[in-house]
């Protein structure tokens, strides 16, 4: 059983995620010959039949907990430590095992009680890079997670194309794709804004929204930034991807991303990308061969590569074909896939045994 904080398409990283959790345990219960129950806040978006509890936590957490009490063989995958604290109220010997992924930011600060006996209740814990279980030490004991990249789904990009916004970008500029939240400075909006004061001729594309994007734009206006900074808001899959196949690289100098599947997509459309150094991106972007990682303290070192990428056409060519190569070896969903067997149908065992 599969316990989700949402799976809608709208839902971002995290809910792509659950998708990729989602798909691979009906998989496996197909396998085994197991029945498999998907139970989500939000609207839709599984990729199966789910039964959905809009904003209802409360539902959510009574279904999950009536079915662990049946008392017939029970395992559940949860897509976030925060729906999990529904384990922590329940007595032990009533708890069905479970498996945790972590993915940065809800473990690197202090946990409240039931996250910390959600953890420590878990059967499997999964965390999506090296970093976030490196990051996460002061506050969680994380040394037995197994360490799984994330992967981007198979399917075509919803929506349609804006055709508008996607003749105002043109071609050939920098890409930035985030959220852009007054508490999420750390993604380096600034940084990139500053670096392109350097960078005379060169244009950038920022796609994402949030409550900081007023802000920032107003900050490219201070630069003298506002006819070479085009603000997207959000757009469409389908939008997003042409403007990643338009752009001349991507940009996301973050110092706080738990993974960073935006570096994917960049690289399936094989864009070099520049990350920030001592961060989580170092498990992704390839140092020199599929783009750069600059320290975001050293002076010149942002604008220097990505001025680098803009002057030399055939390097940055070169390193988006490593890049998607990469890609397809090292972050593919069979890959994903593939690293997760595994451990669900050891769930699965450790379900028969307790029954």
């Amino acid at each position: 059983m599969l316990v989700s904080a949402g799976l809608d398409l709208d839902g971002g990283g995290r809910a792509l995620a659950g998708r990729l959790l989602a798909r691979t345990c009906l998989d496996v219960a197909a396998e085994l010959g197991a029945g498999c129950e998907i139970l989500a806040l939000g609207r839709s978006g599984a990729p199966g039949p789910a039964l959905c509890f809009g904003t209802s936590q409360r539902r959510l957490a009574l279904a999950a907990w009536r079915r662990q009490l049946t008392g017939r063989p029970c395992a559940l995958v949860f897509d976030l430590l925060g729906p999990a604290r529904l384990q922590a109220w329940l007595p032990g010997p009533l708890c069905a095992p479970y498996l945790v992924p972590l993915y940065g930011i809800e473990v690197w600060r202090p946990l409240g009680w039931q996250q910390r006996r959600a953890l420590r209740r878990a059967a499997l814990c999964l965390a999506i890079s090296r970093y976030t279980v490196e990051r996460a030490r002061p506050f969680c004991d994380l040394s037995g997670a197994h360490v799984l990249p994330l992967a981007l789904e198979e399917r075509p990009p919803e929506g349609a194309v804006e055709l508008d916004l996607i003749s105002q970008a043109g071609t050939g500029f920098l890409l930035m794709v985030g959220r852009m939240a007054a508490s999420e400075r750390y993604k380096g909006h600034d940084e990139v804004l500053e670096a392109l004061v350097r960078l005379p001729g060169a244009r950038l594309v920022v796609a994402g929204e949030g409550d900081d994007r007023f802000r920032l734009q107003g900050r490219a206006a201070e630069l003298g930034l506002q006819k070479r900074v085009l603000f997207t808001g959000f757009v469409s899959e389908a939008t997003l991807a042409e403007l990643y196949r338009r752009s001349a690289a991507f940009v996301l100098p973050s110092l706080g991303e738990g993974f960073g599947l935006v570096y994917l997509e960049a690289m399936r459309a094989g864009k070099p990308c520049i990350a920030a150094r001592g961060s989580a991106a170092e498990e992704v972007v390839a140092d020199g061969t599929t783009g750069f990682l600059v320290d975001r303290e050293a002076a010149g070192a942002l604008p220097d590569a990505l001025g680098r990428l803009l002057a030399h056409p055939e390097l940055a060519r070169r390193m988006g074909e490593a890049g998607r190569q990469r890609w397809r070896e090292q972050f593919s969903f069979a890959r994903f896939q593939a690293g997760l067997r595994p451990l669900l149908a050891e769930l699965a065992l450790s379900a028969g045994r307790t029954a």
